[in-house]
């Protein structure tokens, strides 16, 4: 028997080392890429729009020459000049409203006892996460001197409607709806982050609570005040659902009517781009001066560490009063409009004098859905919101990890970049984008399409996805991604694999909030929209410019309950909250 004896196996030689990859672009070089397409698209629009305005033809027009004639039209045009003193009035009179109950409930509802304070905390919030044209078309529905409830009231009882909607300040008071709570939250904010140990102090040299409350904490309001009454201001000069649907019938014109009005129907396109310089430089002169008034804010800084905890004040019987006093207001600004859209919706008419359950129906519904313009809208903004929401949170996310974890040399332009939207007005952006398309996009490929108006949306909603998306980015310790850089990791990677991974579920809360926005938007799209593009918003605008029907309100309920749903799963999911 022979034995075989056992060889080692053949030794083969080791592959050669793999070159190293070689990348087209280098870190520095995606960086200034990226910088530069953004800016492209945020700021980019805006200089089609001041050349369209300084220009005697439409730029997609041939010939033409430089001129001023379109500013001199502008600033010579009476109605122009009762537009300009009709905003100033209506914006005026909501801020000024807004903050009296925006304040006052922040107050009450944060620091004192007041019975039912988280439920009404809650009503108050509605209207931010609800369209506001839907509050719009419930208060129409409901209390206007020919509305359900108005009418009711002067039937039934020897109470009436106080103010017509069909008036300046009408209209200031269904606007009031909206800004209050947004004044509310960021009153509420800065109440919640003063430290408990100020009034303390002042209580140990002999000040009662209530003399506490308002010589200590209310004075460190004053940043938080400033902000929010320019902001309703700026925005209150920029609004067009409002006034198209209860100020255009009584002929009453604001800046954003006014610029409607000439761009559809006379088709002055010179005119109405030198009103959006105007209204350009006016929102963005209010932003200087709110920088201006505020100062340094390190002034009001009253806490270094974690506050201890809220003093409630203590306020007696009188609580039970201011508690009726709030769910009063609440009852006629949030609940009885959206049972009006509900009760417009589920009926075939909406009169004190007929029983509701009398005439329910689902005709509104069933119209909403056999009519191919109402289901397009609400294909096109779903899609737009869906895509266009994870595109733009993509983006938001790249550029954000740019901006704070990389030492690109213009990192800080990207940052104010992102919100620098906040402060364009609406109808501007919708404006910027139509002269960029007239100008590059010839063939009208892109204008036509939905993405033209998905970029529009996405731009003016960049902000919120950002201020969404940061505050997870800057809660991550930048140890993480500089132990991948030293193991090899190029940034990107790091980026890609250590802190991208980290804040997906901000990037989800993100999305959702860009959802929302986007599917409500309505605005931009008065420019850029087609026969073949409607948009729910803009088309629920249309419509109710003209009557405010059930279809009308059937198409608020469906825009209402997508909502919604929407928010909701995020809150489960996600935990994403209402913003300002």
């Amino acid at each position: 028997m022979s034995v075989t004896p056992l060889r080692p196996p053949p030794r083969t030689p080791a592959p050669p080392p793999r070159p190293p990859r070689r990348r087209v672009f280098s870190t520095n070089a995606s960086h200034y890429l990226l910088w530069a397409l953004a800016l492209l698209v945020i700021v980019g629009p805006l200089v089609p729009v001041v050349a369209a305005s300084l220009w005697s033809t439409p730029l997609y027009a041939s010939g033409g020459r430089p001129t001023w004639d379109n500013f001199h039209t502008l600033v010579t045009d009476p109605d122009w000049w009762t537009a300009v003193a009709n905003s100033v009035l209506f914006a005026a009179l909501n801020t000024a409203g807004s903050l009296l109950v925006g304040v006052t409930c922040a107050v009450l509802l944060t620091r004192t006892n007041i019975p039912g304070r988280r439920v009404l905390t809650t009503l108050l919030l509605i209207p931010i996460a609800l369209p506001g044209l839907v509050l719009v078309i419930g208060w129409a529905a409901m209390w206007t001197p020919a509305g359900f409830a108005s009418s009711w009231l002067t039937t039934h009882t020897f109470l009436a409607m106080p103010v017509d909607l069909y008036s300046i300040p009408g209209m200031a008071l269904v606007a009031m709806g909206v800004a209050a709570p947004t004044i509310f939250l960021l009153c509420r904010g800065t109440l919640l982050a003063v430290d408990p140990a100020l009034e303390d102090a002042a209580r140990t040299l002999g000040a009662g609570p209530l003399r506490s409350l308002v010589s200590v904490s209310l004075p460190l309001l004053r940043p938080a005040i400033t902000n929010a009454a320019l902001l309703v201001f700026a925005l209150s000069m920029e609004v067009l659902g409002l006034p198209l649907i209860l100020g255009f019938s009584n002929k009453i014109s604001l800046i954003s009517t006014y610029l409607y009005d000439h761009w559809v129907n006379a088709s002055q396109q010179g005119l109405v781009s030198a009103g959006a310089v105007f209204l350009l430089v006016a929102v963005s002169g209010l932003l200087l001066l709110r920088n201006r008034l505020v100062g340094d804010t390190a002034r009001f800084t009253t806490t270094t560490g974690k506050p201890t905890g809220v003093r409630i004040l203590t306020l007696g019987p009188s609580r039970w009063l201011l508690a009726a006093g709030i769910a009063l207001y609440l009852l006629i600004s949030v609940a009885v409009p959206l049972a009006g859209v509900v009760m417009t919706a589920f009926t075939s008419i909406l009169s004190p004098f007929v029983s509701p359950w009398s005439v329910l129906t689902l005709d509104n519904f069933n119209a909403v859905f056999d009519n191919p313009l109402y289901t397009d809208s609400i294909v096109n903004s779903l899609l737009i919101a869906g895509i266009g929401g994870a595109l733009t949170t993509v983006a938001i996310a790249v550029l954000s990890v740019i901006a704070h974890r990389s030492r690109f040399r213009f990192r800080g332009s990207l940052q104010q970049g992102m919100m620098w939207p906040r402060m364009m007005p609406a109808l501007v952006t919708g404006m910027a984008f139509f002269w960029s398309f007239a100008l590059l996009d010839r063939s009208g490929a892109v204008r036509a399409s939905l993405w033209g108006i998905g970029i529009a949306f996405a731009v003016r909603s960049l902000a919120l996805g950002y201020s969404a998306f940061y505050p997870a980015l800057a809660g991550i310790g930048a140890d993480l991604d500089k132990a991948a850089r030293t193991s090899g990791a190029t940034w990107w990677t790091a980026m890609r694999t250590v802190v991208l991974r980290l804040v997906a579920p901000a990037m989800g809360a993100s999305f959702v909030l860009l959802f929302v926005a986007m599917l409500n938007d309505a605005e931009p799209a008065v420019f850029l929209v087609t026969d073949r593009t409607p948009v729910l918003g803009l088309t629920m605008l249309q419509l109710a410019a003209t009557s405010i029907g059930g279809s009308v309100a059937a198409l608020g309920v469906i825009q209402m309950v997508i909502t919604l749903v929407v928010l909701g799963a995020g809150r489960a999911l996600l935990g994403v909250r209402p913003r300002a």
